[in-house]
């Protein structure tokens, strides 16, 4: 301490200046004489943080004006270092190191009751938390129900400075502690617990935390727990758990399927039983199986759903034996009144209760009888989900299910055979209207109706050996539809005779002939199998000769060979393997090099189909020998895109919008552009891009066929742009002006083609898979050495075999060694593949065979 100066220059005594009161005329006012009345600062930067200079020493600075403080303030000098070490790494703000870090007490505090007489004082339990991060305190009363007085936020979070004469202190971490005592703002707390991370924490920074106390009870709390526990019964009936059961074992069934045998008894019988055992609340029930014209009436329950006794005997007790509740003994009487209440003990430990034992999972098994109402019911097999069941429950493996004797088994009354057919309506809704008196339509198969819709086989086919010649000529199609197995026969236009075309035989089932309804025999139907060409088909007494499919019969039959063996080549080719018998290799060889003279391994279908015939003896159908002709045809090369009948089409749509030589040249800048290496081709995707930023006046169908089919310029598959505006130029380059038409029209006359009439077979791979021994000398692939020219396969040697007199064959690499002799000229093989002619004028096309 110090003496201080009064502005007139004299010292004041620290001694006097405390003595004298606080009353008005009695103290020294100092501001007498001062010329300065300034704010000091109060803001400093601690750690590169802005903080208060008085945070922590409040004191320290001078007060307004620069004057010193009173002698009679406390003087308090900081300490010259922290309580905490300085450790190592770097330095960090407290609420970035201590984030979300708190530390939790709890205590309570005694609040006095001076004018009850039934208490003193009352407890309040309370929570207590320290937030490290900026050293706050909050305080905590958990609510209680009807307490009566205001719970909760006790405290708010803030720093909460210490009592006089420390109030310039604030409280740290080092005053909580387990069995201490703090004051906050008059009320004291005693700290009685901490959880784990206070424990923790306190015992890493050196504070070494008592063992955890007991929190004192509130006795005004305790009471009114016993006021709210005394409103129920303090002997509560007896209940059962019924929810356990019920969550774990929901929708699990048990299902047994039994006999009844009662045919001890007059009109008794054998009859059959399923039990379902639920699992959820140990109940049973049985339901009947059944049968049609058994004659018992339909009511499936026979045991509704319920416990089942094993004694029948207890089944019906006598009145006031049986209750779900045993009273003891009563005062007064049973029922209350408004005045008076009702008082009764009730047995609670069920001494008068009657022992009843009930079916349960464990007296369920194969063979065992069960006794239900007096019924003995014999179990004989169960589902899967009860085998697992005993497995993992009882692990129980034998599972054999119980089988009835042929004397047990229960006789079937004789069936009545079913009437023939009446001729009224169709035959499935007659025997619909028999089966039952109910009218109901004839159930279809709607998914096989909805997958083979649009299947439909198509056959030519005519009259079989008809007696009048006039029947000769007719010639017929024959539709076979596999959605509903259904045939109709049309009659095509037969000019000059006098016979009309339309339908021969309306659609709908074709049954077989020998269907006799008088002898009570069921009709066979003609089934998809038998539908091949070259098969004789009795449609409604008329002999029809299935003469050729169109291509999507053929096609469909390939595909589908399962259903149609005629089709299979696998069976024609086993049929041809044991017609040859004991024929030599060279001997077949020589057969078929006897038709081929040039021996270029092709033949034609005629000689070939005459060939086959001759050396299997007639045993393969004529469908099979198409099957056989369509695996190993030598087709000739697809023409392609009609690129001329495109660029027109796309010029003239080009000239009727006016796109002109100027526009193209537009087109072309943009993908020169897209083209920085100039090697003039582009991507397809750039090049359809580039073409629709543009607005080519082509529709969106035909833009993209053309991009997508225009030929490449390199191996990368892509298109060289200069010939495809040279294809679109329309004022350099014209080409012939088409007429006007649909783009669907379009399309069929620039798109390849369908497969076209097979003219000749390869016989030599047909050999290869029917005699794999053979090894002869045919060429493997067909070339064309017949124009005097060389051949991709064989560039050289064709090339020196032919003279200017003569022409010759291509033979292999070993055609010196084996000796083939040189066969005599002879005219090449030509095709003339007749194309399908849709919209476009008939086209005949020559070609020689490679």
């Amino acid at each position: 301490m110090y003496p201080r100066m009064n502005p007139f220059g004299s010292a004041i005594d620290q001694s006097l200046a405390k003595s004298l009161p606080l009353l008005p005329g009695n103290t020294f006012n100092f501001n007498v004489g001062s010329d300065r009345f300034h704010v000091s600062k109060h803001w400093t930067i601690k750690n590169g943080l802005p903080l208060l200079a008085d945070r922590d020493f409040p004191r320290n600075k001078p007060g307004i004006g620069g004057n010193e403080p009173p002698p009679w303030a406390l003087q308090k000098m900081p300490a010259d270092c922290s309580i905490y070490p300085k450790g190592q790494g770097p330095r960090i703000p407290s609420y970035v190191a201590f984030d979300k870090q708190v530390l939790t007490f709890e205590g309570y505090y005694q609040a006095p009751i001076p004018e009850s007489a039934a208490e003193n004082f009352r407890v309040h339990q309370c929570k207590i938390f320290y937030y490290l991060e900026d050293d706050t305190v909050q305080v905590l009363e958990p609510k209680t129900f009807n307490s009566g007085m205001p719970q909760g936020n006790l405290i708010r979070r803030h720093r909460i400075p210490m009592d006089p004469p420390c109030d310039e202190e604030y409280y740290t971490v080092q005053h909580f502690n387990v069995g201490c005592e703090i004051t906050l703002y008059g009320k004291t707390f005693f700290i009685c617990s901490c959880d784990a991370f206070t424990r923790n924490f306190l015992n890493r920074i050196g504070i070494r935390v008592a063992e955890n106390m007991e929190m004192p009870p509130d006795m005004a709390t305790e009471k009114r727990k016993d006021i709210k526990r005394s409103l129920f019964a303090r002997k509560p009936h007896e209940c059962r758990d019924t929810r356990g059961p019920f969550l774990s074992h929901d929708r699990h069934v048990l299902r047994f399927w039994a006999y009844w045998d009662d045919r001890c008894n007059l009109y008794g019988d054998l009859r059959e039983f399923v039990l379902h055992y639920f699992l959820s609340d140990d109940t049973m029930e049985i339901r009947e199986t059944i049968k049609p014209n058994s004659g018992y009436d339909s009511f499936p329950c026979f045991l509704r759903r319920g416990k089942v006794m094993k004694d029948p005997s207890k089944l019906i007790p006598l009145p006031g034996v049986e209750s779900p509740q045993t009273i003891l003994n009563v005062f007064g009487s049973i029922h209350g009144t408004k005045n008076k209440k009702a008082h009764f003990l009730v047995d609670n430990l069920g001494l008068g209760a009657r022992d009843i034992i009930y079916y349960s999972d464990k007296d369920l098994a194969i063979g065992a009888v069960i006794n239900a109402l007096g019924r003995a019911f014999i179990l004989a097999r169960c589902d899967e989900f009860t085998q697992q069941y005993y497995k993992e429950r009882y692990g129980i493996e034998d599972f054999t299910p119980l089988e009835l004797t042929k004397s047990e088994m229960p006789v079937d009354p004789p069936r009545p055979d079913t009437p023939p057919y009446a001729g009224w309506g169709t035959e499935e809704d007659s025997l619909v209207s028999w089966k039952t008196l109910e009218m109901k339509p004839h159930v279809k198969d709607y998914r096989k109706f909805a997958e083979k819709e649009k299947d439909v086989l198509r056959f030519d086919a005519k009259l079989y050996n008809p007696l009048q010649k006039v029947n000769r000529d007719r010639r017929f199609t024959i539709n076979y539809y596999m959605a509903d197995d259904t045939t109709q026969v049309y009659e095509n236009l037969h000019p000059n005779t006098g016979l009309p075309k339309g339908n021969f035989f309306f659609r709908g089932r074709v049954k077989k002939a020998g269907y006799q309804p008088e002898l009570g025999n069921k009709p066979e139907y003609y089934e998809p199998k038998e539908f091949f060409v070259g098969n004789i088909l009795n449609i409604n007494s008329f002999d029809f000769q299935l003469l050729e499919g169109d291509e999507f019969t053929y096609s469909y039959m390939e595909r589908n060979k399962e259903m149609f063996p005629a089709a299979d080549i696998c069976i024609c080719l086993n049929k041809i393997r044991e017609a040859f018998g004991p024929l030599q290799a060279e001997d077949i060889l020589k057969c078929f090099a006897e038709n081929d003279t040039r021996l270029q391994g092709v033949m034609d279908l005629r000689n070939f189909r005459s060939l086959l015939l001759q050396i299997s003896k007639c045993a393969l159908n004529e469908h099979e020998i198409q099957t056989i002709c369509r695996c190993y045809a030598a087709h000739a090369p697809s023409p392609g895109v009609d690129f001329l009948t495109l660029q027109a089409i796309v010029q003239t749509e080009l000239r009727k919008f006016q796109f002109d030589k100027f526009l193209l040249e537009r087109v072309e800048y943009t993908l020169r552009h897209r083209d920085p290496c100039r090697s003039g081709n582009v991507d397809r995707e750039t090049l359809r891009a580039i073409l629709k930023g543009a607005k080519l006046p082509l529709d969106k169908a035909l833009l993209d066929f053309l991009v997508d089919k225009f030929p490449t310029g390199d191996d990368c598959n892509r298109v060289p742009y200069c010939q495809l505006l040279k294809f679109l130029d329309w004022e350099d380059n014209p080409a012939s002006v088409a007429k006007p038409t649909a783009i669907k029209c379009i399309f069929d006359w620039i798109l390849p083609q369908p497969p076209l009439k097979i003219i000749c077979v390869n016989y030599r791979a047909f050999l290869d898979d029917v005699c794999p021994n053979i090894k002869c000398a045919l060429p493997a692939v067909v070339c064309c050495c017949n124009e005097r020219k060389s051949c991709p396969q064989h560039p050289q040697t064709c090339q020196s075999q032919f003279s200017p007199d003569q022409n010759g064959y291509c033979p292999e690499e070993n055609a010196q060694e084996i000796g083939m002799e040189e066969c005599p000229p002879q005219e090449p093989v030509t095709i003339y593949d007749h194309m399908c002619t849709r919209r476009t004028p008939y086209i005949q096309v020559r070609k020689n065979l490679r």
